[in-house]
């Protein structure tokens, strides 16, 4: 599949391949310390398609930390041999006999896909998404695969039935794409950092998602949502650790990755300029609420302020799991990952488990 630019002596990719499987080279100074791991692994590859250099992706979508560290690596993938990727989320059938997916579970795959495309767009890949409903995950994406036209599809480790002959029943080699399984990184002080981190990343997500409810739950019902409630939930939001650059757990992650690369210092200076955007936005979401008994806005500007707020920092987020994450993991030793952790365990006791899920 080629091989990708390297930064001094580092590989900048992380796939090596062989009849064995894919395994990645990791950062200098961390071999010794390491959990070596699959990080990818052709479990259906056709038999004329295995040398290609493929050039649409799917890649399913699920707010798993599975899921979200294989998209980081479909994602630089992608990016490395010039191909373009769907984003797919397979959501449970509905219990209504319509089959759509539900309200609530349409809002969380809108959260989980804005955030790969956002990924996805700070690396310049091509990308589009599809939601669907189903109850057989890997069925599914082999069928949307053939819809849409993508000759590679890339899963996490946590999706069932890869290997499972009915999954691809009925699909001839020719027209049956290539399945790519990305493997999960288990060394205990990497997974650690970056669990805590997306732990973070959904209390955030959790808390927009419950402020918007509580703004809808009120129209439902007639009434203007309570500006002390609503102001409630701005303080919420700016005690939590997954905002803001400043944050000792970011800078110490964001500080040693600028030390061991150049590659993203532009997206560290992206990020730190959209988290400062970010409480400026929050700023603004306190003055539409106002310091009265009652909303200064009506229902519906705030729900469009909140929403407009939320789409932002879905944005960021994805910036921060689909770019710095997967960069971190390539380029940081584990004595950083060690020291990263230790910066993490040493913040305050009850802030930490309030993110951790």
């Amino acid at each position: 599949m080629g091989n990708w630019p390297c930064d001094g002596d580092r590989h900048r990719g992380i796939i090596v391949q062989s009849k064995a499987g894919v395994t990645p080279p990791y950062a200098r100074g961390s071999q010794k310390t390491t959990l070596h791991y699959d990080a990818y692994k052709f479990t259906h590859p056709p038999n004329s398609r295995q040398d290609a250099m493929y050039q649409h992706l799917l890649v399913p979508v699920e707010d798993t930390d599975a899921s979200i560290e294989a998209i980081g690596h479909a994602t630089e993938f992608a990016q490395a041999i010039g191909a373009r990727i769907t984003f797919l989320h397979v959501s449970p059938v509905s219990r209504a006999v319509t089959g759509a997916p539900s309200a609530e579970a349409d809002e969380r795959a809108d959260e989980w896909l804005a955030r790969a495309e956002a990924g996805a767009r700070a690396q310049g890949v091509p990308c589009a998404r599809v939601v669907v409903a189903g109850d057989e995950p890997f069925g599914t994406l082999l069928a949307q695969a053939r819809r849409h036209g993508c000759d590679l599809v890339c899963t996490g480790a946590s999706l069932p039935d890869t290997n499972a002959p009915a999954a691809s029943a009925g699909l001839p080699d020719g027209v049956r794409p290539a399945v790519l399984s990305c493997g999960t990184d288990q060394r205990l002080a990497v997974a650690s950092s970056i669990g805590s981190i997306l732990s973070a990343h959904r209390a955030l997500a959790d808390t927009l998602h419950e402020w918007l409810d509580t703004i809808r739950a009120a129209r439902e019902q007639g009434a203007s949502p309570s500006a002390a409630t609503m102001r409630e939930f701005v303080g919420r939001l700016r005690g939590l650790p997954a905002r803001g650059v400043k944050a000792k757990e970011k800078v110490a992650l964001f500080r040693r990755l600028r030390k061991r690369t150049s590659r993203v210092s532009a997206e560290l200076a992206e990020l730190e300029r959209l988290h400062q955007r970010d409480e400026e936005l929050l700023l603004e979401l306190a003055r539409v609420i106002g310091e009265g008994s009652h909303c200064a806005a009506t229902a519906d500007d705030v729900e469009r302020a909140v929403s407009a707020y939320a789409r932002f920092v879905w944005e960021w987020m994805g910036r921060e799991q689909g770019v710095i994450l997967p960069a971190a993991r390539r380029y940081l030793s584990y004595a950083d990952w060690t020291g990263i952790d230790g910066t993490f365990n040493s913040a305050d006791p009850a802030g930490r488990a309030a993110t951790n899920h």
